[in-house]
């Protein structure tokens, strides 16, 4: 199998590979922060045969124009554990973010991870309203805890199976289907990509899980992502307004039936 059919395999069909005289180019079907389509580059073989995985070197500029000043303590060092959690450099001469020199088979799952950093770094812009958002997911927690009646496992930052730790969800209900439900609270859109994510490689390696994406109200992302959640995850109920039939139609899917 070759490059090009090795991402396609990886990325389950999302995104489009095309060669170019550094090496090719990837496009995904993840919208950035400016409404285009994420995309980077596999550059190589170098003379050691060898690639490396590498944005435009306009990503972080593009991240700071749209408010998420890197000079800021707190998001300088989320900046640089992100970097390292992901195995990701920063070019400061040239702006680009980079990986290490890879091997041709390690180019596919690496490529995956890249694209998580991607997604991870755009929630730097939304820093500044982290606790309107965490708010938001308190409440939500509080209120699946109180129906669930301890008969689902609540676990916070589950991973549903190792080859899917990159993306753990922020809570995991655990109930008696032994079916784990992937609970992601959409504070951004880069959250509902992950979940689209997880479920895009759930369902290419077979395995059995649910994945929720809970939004705060119906404004929480735009129409464009809110259909595409709807059309692929398990189930994407709005919180704000209705927050006991939204958190129940959660835990129906760990198969808990909330009687009201």
């Amino acid at each position: 199998m070759n490059i090009k059919d090795e991402l396609c395999t990886t990325f389950c069909g999302t995104l489009t590979v095309h060669q170019v005289p550094a090496g090719f180019a990837i496009g995904t079907g993840y919208e950035g922060i400016s409404g285009d389509p994420i995309g980077f580059y596999v550059v190589g073989p170098d003379l050691q045969g060898q690639f490396t995985i590498e944005d435009n070197g306009l990503y972080v500029p593009l991240i700071e124009r749209y408010g998420a000043d890197l000079t800021n303590k707190t998001r300088y060092e989320a900046f640089h554990s992100l970097m390292e959690d992901y195995g990701v450099s920063f070019d400061e001469d040239s702006g680009e973010l980079k990986t290490v020199p890879l091997s041709e088979s390690e180019i596919a799952p690496v490529a995956l991870r890249f694209l998580a950093f991607l997604l991870r770094v755009q929630d730097l812009i939304l820093m500044s309203v982290e606790r309107a958002a965490s708010t938001f997911k308190e409440d939500a927690i509080r209120t699946i805890r109180e129906l669930s009646q301890n008969e689902v496992s609540i676990v916070e930052g589950y991973v549903i199976h190792q080859k899917l730790s990159e993306y753990p969800a922020d809570i995991a209900l655990l109930g008696p289907n032994n079916i784990p439900v992937a609970v992601f609270f959409g504070v951004s859109e880069s959250k509902i990509y992950e979940a689209l994510l997880l479920q895009s490689y759930a369902e290419q390696n077979r395995i059995k899980c649910s994945v929720v994406a809970v939004l705060e109200t119906d404004k929480s992302v735009s129409k464009k992502v809110f259909q595409r959640a709807a059309n692929h995850l398990d189930t994407v109920p709005i919180f704000r307004g209705d927050e006991r039939n939204a958190c129940g139609r959660v835990l129906r899917e760990a198969g808990i039936n909330i009687l009201h």
